[in-house]
């Protein structure tokens, strides 16, 4: 049985990824299950209060500034990670959440028992990414070490299917959705007569693809003056996305909010136009409040618009496809509540069941010689 998880996540910064890992945490700690997190800026408070955690944060090594920060943290999470490996305990397992190569390498060089959790589509996010040559290059290297692990927990249909080209031993990947522990809500909200408003939220960075947005709702609202667009989030394309909306009334960038309700309350329909994603707790909160909802088809959609039953799905970075599923929106507003309301009824699988499944396979590999 498993007694001690060794969790490796290098960058702890605002999201749903950190919020997963949260809600992980908390939910082996409350099972007596003693966790070392090997991390940055990771705090306490985040967590369920207990003797079991011990938090070891990294910070940049300053002769390897010259690789981007997240490489940087990567790796000094690593020593760190290798530092508390070398023991013999055999009920101790390695658990990967980000970065996950260099948690591979010292698993193999300790003899450790590793799982990684994979929270993007591989395929995916190397096709958009800035420098392509590097992330095939990364690609090749995922292909090499994810074949050398105990076992990788897909989040997605999507990542499940995309992990599969990758891995030669396919038994290996288990598909546990992420749990999502808000409370399920009651909504009694009636559409806007007036207005027809946009919500997205999210990181203001290139990959959430908010300028397609953007674009869609400036060329729709020429003819639809009702339109408006809301956006929330933080980050590194703040200011461009800002000078991109200036003059434009119907659309609003807001800094990041922790209370997100009085958005969602106001809105009629929830898009997300990411280039790729891991499975977008985002998307669950609209779902959770009963909003009608239109997604690029990246990992985690179909598993939580019930593969378009439950909200509306189009290609990926397709402009003319936006615009005409937010026009049919506009229009066929009942038939995109009913919807709703079916992925609303889907939620509970993304509960703390997940959490049991998670614990279960960790036994497995434990007990597996």
């Amino acid at each position: 049985m498993i007694k001690k998880i060794l969790l490796y996540y290098p960058s702890f910064e605002k999201g749903g990824a950190t919020q997963n890992l949260i809600n992980i945490v908390n939910y082996f700690l409350k099972n007596k299950i003693e966790i070392f997190l090997f991390s940055h800026k990771a705090n306490k408070k985040y967590f369920f209060k207990s003797n079991y955690l011990k938090i070891i944060n990294s910070k940049p090594i300053k002769y390897m500034n010259f690789l981007p920060l997240r490489w940087n943290l990567a790796l000094s999470s690593a020593f760190n990670l290798n530092n508390h490996s070398k023991s013999t305990e055999k009920s101790s397992i390695i658990f990967s959440m980000q970065s996950h190569i260099p948690a591979i390498i010292i698993s193999k060089f300790n003899k450790k028992k590793i799982s990684i959790r994979n929270s993007e589509e591989p395929l995916g996010a190397t096709y958009y990414a800035d420098n392509r040559f590097l992330a095939l290059l990364v690609l090749v290297l995922k292909f090499f070490f994810y074949n050398l692990t105990d076992q990788i927990i897909a989040i997605s249909e999507k990542s499940e299917e995309s992990l599969k080209k990758i891995v030669i031993f396919k038994k290996k990947i288990i598909l546990i959705l992420n749990p999502y522990l808000k409370k399920i809500l009651k909504i009694k909200k009636k559409k806007n007569s007036k207005k027809f408003s946009i919500l997205s939220v999210g990181r203001i960075t290139k990959q959430k693809n908010f300028d397609l947005l953007i674009d869609s709702v400036s060329n729709l609202s020429k003819k639809y003056k009702n339109i408006d667009l809301t956006i929330v989030g933080n980050g590194d394309l703040f200011k461009h996305t800002c000078d991109k909306i200036f003059n434009k009334k119907n659309i609003k960038l807001i800094k990041w909010k922790k209370n997100l309700k009085p958005f969602f309350l106001k809105s009629d329909l929830f898009v997300l136009s990411s280039y790729y994603e891991g499975l977008p707790n985002v998307l669950i909160d609209a779902v959770n409040y009963e909003i009608p909802c239109l997604a690029t088809d990246v990992s985690g959609v179909r598993d939580i618009l019930i593969k378009g039953k439950g909200g509306l799905i189009i290609p990926n970075n397709d402009q003319d496809k936006l615009e005409k599923n937010i026009e049919y929106s506009l229009k066929n507003y009942s038939k995109l509540k009913k919807m709703a309301l079916i992925a609303k009824n889907k939620i509970f699988r993304f509960t703390n069941i997940n959490c049991v499944l998670m614990h279960k396979q960790f036994n497995k590999i434990i007990n597996f010689k």
